[in-house]
């Protein structure tokens, strides 16, 4: 099964920029789509919900450091929708054909958000030339 944190509960919504608190997640198995209401709030109860579930795969667009963790840990694929705004039919046909990055320890500090201990203190690069 896979899931992947969208934007509303419409027909074909986008993907979110959010993960563990998503408003809502589509669910993947075997084909049929459905999307549940998250009533989780933090990233860490998604993740255990989702390793209680059965949930194999996720289709993400912004995460943070420790649910990356956590989904690591239980042996979750994780994969990069991109840094474009793309509709859930979009995500779920190019996971398929392995077009999307698949994310893992090697390469996450390009995808994950590492510095999520520190809301709000974004690090922007310096122009340093005079």
């Amino acid at each position: 099964m896979i899931a992947i944190p969208v934007k509303t509960d419409k027909e074909n919504p986008a993907v979110t920029t959010l993960f563990g608190k998503a408003k809502w997640f589509a669910i993947v198995d075997n084909g049929n789509i459905t999307i549940e209401k998250n009533e989780l709030q933090s990233g860490r109860a998604v993740v255990e919900s989702f390793v209680a579930r059965g949930i194999t795969k996720i289709i993400f667009n912004h995460m943070g450091g420790n649910p990356f963790m956590l989904l690591q840990k239980a042996n979750i694929e994780c994969y990069h929708s991109g840094d474009d705004r793309i509709e859930l039919s979009d995500a779920i046909k190019k996971l398929n054909s392995g077009e999307l990055t698949k994310v893992d320890s090697t390469n996450m500090s390009k995808f994950v958000e590492l510095e999520s201990m520190h809301k709000g203190k974004g690090h922007k690069e310096h122009d340093h030339s005079h």
